[in-house]
């Protein structure tokens, strides 16, 4: 009898009527789907018996927590899991990760300590990330973009846009796995390793305006994925955004928008440009070379010509050409996936 009213409860009924007039009824009553037909029905029942108003706007229905073996978890059955020794051990922001990241909307999901460690490995990456990030100006003029820039700022566009459909349906198991693949598989594995060496620019090899660019384009998708992720992930966005960005709490931000700028042809050729750094480094893994030794050719596809200086700079290529070498060509070189090439 006192759970049913508990919505008018916590609104102040009775108590404080300015509150109650302001707040009722309440935007959104989140809940597991075992307690549909207690819970949730008996609320909407007495509060319309009431005010013959529904109590809530919205109803969020999660699923149920699940141990190991999917098996529910119950006190009675003694496979409850203590969330506070993994709190002490990860921190809140991976634990929060973790659940949306299991956790579909509507469906059950199951704890798994390595699912939870792997959350927390990935804001230790983003950490990182943003560490390197840091160390570059963030008011940045004159910059020129190159396509490489462009092609991941395409990439970002198409995050916000998922990530804003996820949020509006309330359904935090869309952002929280497209900020970790953007970020891990994309963003840091990619970019992040393309770019440094035109960040860096210690040989002047990239002009002024195209050190900038990567600078701004660095800044620009470290800011948005923060913002991103701040739902989910509170204290570490917090944390990186005031030792970088600003004074201001990131909470009290605008959440970001995606910008049409950022859409430009290059984005199409996003997994090629990150087949070929993956074939580069396989064959250099196969060779037992370091990542940082010199090729002396390599022929890679027609599409990619466009990220030349960027690929050049990134992999130590003396000679990067683009498309198939002669026959002749082809037996002075060693065929690795889909690309010659030749220590």
């Amino acid at each position: 009898m006192d759970s049913s009213i508990s919505q008018l409860y916590v609104l102040g009924y009775k108590r404080d009527d300015t509150l109650f007039q302001k707040a009722f009824p309440c935007t959104l009553r989140p809940q597991g789907a075992d307690i549909v037909r207690t819970w949730l029905y008996y609320s909407i029942l007495r509060t319309y018996q009431l005010f013959s108003t529904p109590a809530f706007k919205h109803v969020r229905i999660s699923g149920m927590g699940l141990d190991e073996h999917g098996e529910a978890m119950h006190k009675s059955k003694g496979n409850i899991i203590w969330p506070e020794p993994y709190l002490e051990k990860y921190g809140a922001d991976a634990f929060r990760l973790w659940g949306a990241s299991e956790a579909k909307l509507g469906s059950n999901y199951r704890f798994s300590r390595e699912r939870l460690e792997g959350s927390f490995r990935f804001l230790t990456k983003l950490w990182n990330v943003a560490r390197f990030i840091s160390g570059f100006p963030v008011e940045n003029s004159g910059f020129k973009l190159t396509p490489l820039d462009k092609m991941i700022l395409s990439e970002l566009y198409q995050l916000v846009k998922e990530c804003e459909l996820g949020f509006e349906e309330m359904d935090f198991f869309i952002p929280a796995n497209a900020i970790r693949n953007f970020v891990w598989n994309i963003f840091a594995d990619h970019y992040v390793e393309a770019v440094k060496a035109r960040a860096y620019n210690m040989d002047k090899t990239f002009k002024d305006e195209e050190q900038a660019g990567a600078w701004e384009t660095l800044h620009v998708c470290l800011k948005t994925v923060l913002k991103l992720l701040a739902p989910i992930c509170p204290f570490l966005t917090e944390a990186i955004w005031c030792r970088v960005y600003s004074t201001q709490s990131i909470h009290l931000e605008s959440f970001p928008e995606p910008r049409e700028e950022w859409v430009s042809e290059y984005g199409q050729f996003t997994k090629q440009f990150m087949d070929l750094n993956s074939t580069i480094w396989k064959y250099k893994k196969s060779r037992n070379m370091a990542l940082n030794e010199k090729l002396k050719t390599v022929y890679a596809p027609k599409v990619l010509e466009p990220f030349h200086a960027d690929l050049k700079a990134m992999h130590k290529i003396e000679n990067l050409m683009f498309g198939e070498p002669s026959e002749e060509e082809k037996k002075k070189l060693d065929k690795f996936g889909e690309i010659y090439l030749t220590v």
